[in-house]
């Protein structure tokens, strides 16, 4: 089983470090997009630290700030590299520098055998709660993290989202077939106008590739579960960090990653994720 890794990071280089080593294999590529308002020191360390490994690629910078396109510019550019390297991949996943693998390699290949052809990402129709995040404008004024929506602009016309397409929201983070990335590759770069419209939405990256899926003839073919265990604390805007104490629970997830981690905050849970895995594999 092949699997390409587009993972997205903006610190914590040697956590980043540690999770593509995990996840090494002979059969896997990475696909690392390092955010370009991170330090060039983050970046350098990392590149000195595995860009000697086979199939680890770097990727052109984009500035990524919260609820902007810059995070699906990051992630339509590991998909292009994927494809125009002609390397080989069954699936393509995407993760973020503060995810983790609760299953060892091989469970997760193993996973991915025994579903091939399928994709798993969560999904759902745009919520009615949700529709602010495509009907109103938002944009950046000046170097600032501000988005602001077509009201306090004085601009009330609503937008009109791309004709033929149902709006669909999720996860971030998915794990997708070939054909899956394929279709993404030749749609982006055929609908640009699509893409342009989500340049001023709101947490684009929760909508834009599960609106051209779930839009496709290969809807059929996507499981509504992405496969992460993430844990949030009411309506907290950041998923909730996990320590030691939670090893028990996360051990006993069927997920086969999770987020979000901080080895500086608490570095010995990967620690002992590592070592629960390990024993897998000897027994």
């Amino acid at each position: 089983m092949r699997i390409a890794y587009i993972v997205l990071a903006h610190q914590y280089p040697d956590q980043l470090v540690r999770l593509i080593r995990r996840l090494h294999t002979d059969t896997a590529s990475f696909f690392v997009h390092i955010d370009r308002k991170a330090k060039l020191t983050m970046y350098q360390r990392v590149v000195s630290e595995v860009g000697n490994l086979p199939n680890v690629y770097f990727l052109k910078r984009h500035n990524c700030y919260w609820g902007e396109l810059g995070h699906v510019s990051a992630t339509i550019a590991g998909i292009n590299a994927i494809v125009n390297s002609g390397t080989p991949f069954d699936y393509a996943i995407l993760l973020t520098g503060q995810c983790y693998p609760l299953q060892a390699n091989h469970e997760i290949e193993h996973f991915l055998s025994v579903h091939q052809g399928a994709s798993f990402m969560e999904y759902f129709p745009l919520p009615p709660s949700w529709l602010f995040r495509i009907e109103q404008w938002y944009i950046r004024l000046f170097s600032k993290k501000i988005v602001l929506p077509n009201a306090r602009l004085n601009f009330d016309i609503k937008r009109k989202f791309p004709q033929g397409f149902e709006p669909f929201g999720g996860s971030a983070y998915w794990c997708l077939s070939r054909e899956c990335v394929l279709y993404l590759d030749r749609f982006i770069r055929h609908n640009r106008r699509f893409l342009n419209f989500f340049r001023f939405a709101l947490t684009p990256d929760e909508l834009f590739f599960q609106t051209i899926l779930l839009n496709s003839p290969l809807k059929h073919t996507i499981v509504n579960d992405n496969g992460w265990y993430i844990r949030w604390a009411g309506a907290a805007a950041n998923p909730m960090i996990f320590g030691s104490a939670d090893f028990e629970t996360l051990a006993a997830s069927s997920k086969r990653f999770a987020r979000k981690f901080d080895a500086t905050y608490d570095a010995a849970i990967l620690d002992t994720l590592d070592r629960a895995t390990h024993s897998q594999l000897s027994q």
